[in-house]
């Protein structure tokens, strides 16, 4: 499984991207789960604030903005751990994002699959113009 990170300022312009390798199998919403915990990390690491987080996975942003959540399973351990490390470092908000927005980090998460370690780039390892403005199956 690949994870990709892109960070952008206001202005829409690129200023790091990251990608993860996660060896396994997951479920596509603990995959997404995962993703956010990274985030979030990544985001207490470079000690940003006023930080808007935005996945594509309407259930995790559900869950994790959710005060309680009532599940005893992997992806609620992962929901659980998303918000202690949010509660650290709550410099951030967590929002959804319609799928076909967020090609730049589905493009990523491709490359991290193949990738042995984390990587992070000041510049894309690709032309973003040059992609298409589509889902990128992770």
């Amino acid at each position: 499984m690949g994870i990709g990170l892109t960070l952008w300022d206001y202005n829409g312009s690129h200023v790091y991207s990251r990608t993860l390798a996660l060896p396994g199998l997951y479920a596509s919403d603990e995959s997404e789960a995962i993703g956010l915990f990274e985030a979030l990390t990544w985001v207490a690491e470079l000690n940003l604030r006023n930080v808007l987080i935005e996945i594509d996975a309407k259930l995790v942003v559900d869950a994790f903005n959710t005060p309680r959540l009532d599940s005893i399973s992997v992806f609620g351990d992962i929901i659980e751990a998303c918000k202690h490390k949010f509660r650290t470092h709550p410099h951030c908000s967590v929002g959804w994002d319609v799928r076909e927005e967020n090609f730049v980090a589905h493009r990523l998460a491709r490359i991290a699959r193949d990738s042995p370690s984390p990587f992070t780039w000041v510049e894309l390892p690709f032309d973003v113009d040059s992609l298409p403005h589509t889902f990128y199956s992770c």
